[in-house]
């Protein structure tokens, strides 16, 4: 048996260096135009707007409507991508702002707030088109208009209606008069969130707008739900100037559970119980559970959970479990599937806690809202009472329906409490950040269900798995979500003779939801996956599904002690379950990682099996390894390769901070790089000579959410930030690795010499440094021979664009990000090679003595 050794946390491998991308961005020319028909064209439109803006003003004075300050318009813009709207179109002087921006088909809306008189902006830049030239830059190049990249690209303007302002993927409301919830995402520079919510409720009333309680901060905006007819939205557009998109809400969330329960074995949880360990609550680790509540009455559970911490959203909806699910939950994500547990006779220690939060009500079900000012205010219910706890927060509901990956109200809440935004208030909303903005955020560990097919399509398995995307909240970008795979194949044929396992082993679980259907720029989901379970096929009627039979299910605890002590549950509610308890383990032996790193860890111990890695060719296309991520994630979750180092497969941990981003001259531009020249088994590796090695390389860090449609077509806006990391190639000399990666290292050289400068070891790489770039967890294995794994020490980590780049306003230019870089050597083959302890020796850690 390999021994199992403890991580290799590295402080003070860095050095910082100013950096510049070796990147370009091309935008798309905009197309050439008969100068003064469509300057005139131009002009008359921005006429009918001034004169609309006039007649807007008088009927808001005669509703006595609070003073506003512009109207909203829209502008066609072709082709998509010709303008910068950040630079081009948000004019700080004249109060212009960048509300959505929206796909429509070979070119972009864009709808725009302006100023009371404000258009005159507009007109001025279109005059000086027609009558003003700018001289060519270079010799023999006629002169252009003044303006031209910006009028040529403008199609027309048009003040803005219901469908510029509706974003979602989702069909607008078609009837006029039909009460549905929808969401209003409201522009927001000043005040506070609930002064803004409170002051739109009341003038919002004047049109018969229910709005509800809750909402939810982003940069620049605050999302409340409001309950209303399109006919009365579209009045209050009109004459309301605050709104800048309007979505549609989901279908209420509910769980997939199996109503099979397998016969009570009282005497197998008496003897689990006597065998168990767990751990004190002082100091503990705690898996927190979003759920529909825990009965802890289960004696696998009561030595797990306090009463007093048992909380819900309401407190009048009591915090037992009324359905079932949450108690299940537990059982999974504190023992793992009691199946082997109850089998062995071999001690069971617990390392981690329990903690749930009730968040739907016993009765009916969660009014249409806001989901993520429910999430929010769950996350509040422990940390107002427990707020120095180590947690990972375990959230299995989701909301029914296709996604196309995008974020939402839900999924960006999520990331911004992953950033470590304050659960009830946010103070990111467009002014200074504190001075001790490190201090003020509680970064925070979040698992996801990746939400499931329903049990009446899993006969058409596996297609249906792909065709089945997975849903929100998901897609957030720093949360951990988690898909199903499954090995449990196994059915009593004596017992069942006409059913046969739907999933295949090593593959997915029928019930898994899959990202394939997602745009190519959005992150892999799931992030990994783990057992689920299965279903089965009764070859006597034609596509009948059984959940089951139970030799395909997981055991847990059940929620009704008084009928039986064990339940039955799956899907991708108990994958989460199982990466929870993963998270459990790793925060209880690693007190001082961070969330990031926790999230590194279990993505970096994740593993494809023989059975998926069968889906790529023996020559596998880039298209063929994102498929790959797209249903797996990154593997299974294998808690041992997470948690454990050996000898022969040394994991090394940095927790390290970046500054991204500088002003400099008036213009927020890329500060710097970090070199981390790594404590290396040099001599070691070159004695292994040619035996065959692994490096695998995870990079993990939360960014700030930025979901309004400000953009994010462009795959930079939605992230405050990115980061990027590269390795030092094993023919490379340290000078040259420098200069491929970063600009300023380039000056020295010959034209010819800077341009093309790549990766020498780019095919030994499985994904490749553009597929591996997606999201904010980035995680790649080089396979080569340990004589060039030595000379591969150098791993640099530097920053690309993101909101804070683009967006001046936001004043985050001085904003240090952390990030977690875990790096594992692994000798693939037979060698007798130690080389966990040479990199010990380096850092100063004692060596454990092998007994």
């Amino acid at each position: 048996m390999t021994e199992p050794l403890d991580h290799l946390l590295v402080a003070g491998y860095k050095e910082s260096q100013d950096f510049k991308s070796t990147l370009s961005v091309r935008k798309s020319p905009p197309p050439q135009r008969e100068r003064q028909t469509h300057g005139q064209k131009l002009l008359t439109q921005l006429a009918n707007l001034t004169a609309e803006a006039q007649s807007l003003a008088k009927r808001r004075a005669e509703l006595q409507l609070p003073a506003s300050s512009g109207m909203t318009i829209a502008i066609e813009v072709s082709p998509p991508g010709a303008i910068d709207y950040s630079k081009q179109l948000e004019w700080k002087r004249d109060g212009i702002e960048v509300l959505s921006v929206a796909d429509a088909g070979g070119t972009e809306i864009v709808a725009l707030h302006v100023p009371e008189g404000s258009l005159a902006a507009f007109e001025t830049r279109v005059r000086d088109y027609l009558t003003k030239d700018v001289q060519a830059r270079k010799p023999g190049q006629p002169d252009k208009p003044k303006n031209a990249a910006l009028v040529n690209a403008i199609e027309s303007f048009r003040k803005a209606a219901f469908d510029e302002l509706w974003t979602d993927d989702v069909i607008a409301p078609p009837k006029a008069d039909l009460l549905e919830w929808v969401q209003i995402w409201l522009r927001f520079s000043t005040g506070t969130p609930r002064a803004l919510r409170d002051a739109f409720a009341e003038s919002a009333t004047r049109f018969g707008i229910e709005i509800e309680q809750g909402y939810v901060s982003f940069p620049g905006r605050i999302v409340v739900a409001a309950r209303s007819t399109r006919a009365s939205l579209e009045q209050a557009l009109e004459l309301l100037d605050l709104v800048a998109e309007i979505r549609g809400v989901a279908p209420t969330a509910e769980f997939y559970l199996s109503n099979l329960r397998p016969h009570e074995q009282a005497e197998w949880i008496q003897d689990l119980h006597a065998r168990s360990t767990y751990a004190p609550a002082e100091d503990a680790a705690y898996i927190t559970l979003l759920d529909t509540g825990v009965n802890q009455g289960h004696p696998l559970l009561a030595s797990l959970l306090d009463q007093a911490d048992l909380h819900a959203v309401e407190d009048h909806w009591g915090s037992t479990d009324h359905a079932g699910h949450g108690t299940e939950m537990a059982g999974l994500a504190s023992h793992g599937d009691l199946t082997s547990p109850l089998a062995s006779s071999a001690l069971n220690l617990i390392p981690h806690r329990l903690e749930s939060v009730k968040i739907l009500p016993p009765t009916g079900q969660n009014a249409a809202h806001l989901y993520g000012w429910v999430t929010t205010q769950a996350v509040s219910k422990v940390e107002e009472i427990q707020p120095d706890r180590r947690r990972t927060f375990a959230m299995m509901t989701t909301s029914i329906g296709a996604t196309a990956g995008l974020p939402t109200e839900w999924s960006a809440a999520i990331d911004g409490l992953a950033f470590g935004l304050n659960a009830a208030t946010s103070y990111f909303h467009g002014a200074s950040l504190p001075e001790q903005h490190e201090q003020l955020l509680t970064r925070r560990l979040v698992i996801l269900a990746a939400g499931n097919v329903p049990w009446q399509h899993w006969t058409n398995y596996p297609a249906q798995n792909d065709l089945s995307p997975v849903e929100n909240p998901g897609q957030a970008w720093n949360a951990l979500t988690v898909g199903a795979c499954t090995s449990m194949i196994t059915i009593d044929q004596a017992k069942w003779p006409s059913l046969a396992a739907i999933g295949r082993t090593g593959l997915l679980s029928p019930a898994s939801t899959t990202s394939l259907l997602w745009r190519r720029t959005w992150p892999f989901k799931p992030d990994v996956v783990a057992e689920g379970g299965n279903g089965s096929l009764d070859s006597r009627m034609a596509a009948s599904v059984t959940v089951g039979p139970e030799s395909l299910r997981l055991l847990t605890t059940s929620h009704d002690i008084t009928k039986t002590l064990l339940a039955e549950t799956g899907d991708t509610s108990a994958a989460a379950a199982e990466v929870a308890r993963v998270c459990g383990h790793l925060q209880a032996r690693y007190p001082d990682y961070w969330p990031e790193t926790v999230r590194a860890l279990v993505i970096h111990g994740a593993r494809f099996t023989p059975q998926m890695r069968a889906h790529l060719p023996l020559v596998p296309l880039k298209a063929h390894k994102e498929a790959l991520l797209r249903r797996y994630g990154y593997g299974r979750v294998e808690l041992e390769s997470s948690l454990n180092s050996t000898r022969q497969q040394p994991t090394l941990v940095l927790q390290e901070t970046i500054a991204p981003y500088t002003k400099e001259d008036g213009s927020i531009k890329l500060k710097e790089l970090n070199m981390h020249e790594l404590p290396w088994p040099q001599t070691q590796l070159l004695e292994a000579g040619g035996a065959s090695v692994a490096l695998r390389v995870t990079l993990s860090y939360f960014v700030e959410p930025n979901p309004s449609h400000r953009g994010w077509q462009s795959k930079f806006r939605y992230q405050s930030h990115g980061l990027r990391f590269a390795v030092k190639g094993s023919i490379e000399t340290e000078d040259r690795f420098r200069q491929r990666i970063n600009k300023l290292e380039r000056e020295e050289l010959e034209p010819d010499e800077q341009e093309s400068m790549s990766d020498p070891d780019r095919e030994h790489w499985f994904l490749g440094s553009q597929l591996r770039a997606r999201g904010s967890v980035h995680s790649d294995v080089w396979i080569g021979n340990a004589a060039q794994l030595a000379a591969k020490s150098h791993i640099a980590i530097f920053p690309v664009g993101g909101w804070w780049k683009d967006w001046k306003e936001s004043q985050r230019q001085s904003v240090t990000v952390r990030y977690s870089l875990v790096v594992t050597l692994e000798i693939l083959e037979d060698v007798d090679v130690d080389l966990y302890t040479p990199i010990a020796n380096l850092i100063g850690i004692p060596i454990p003595v092998s007994t």
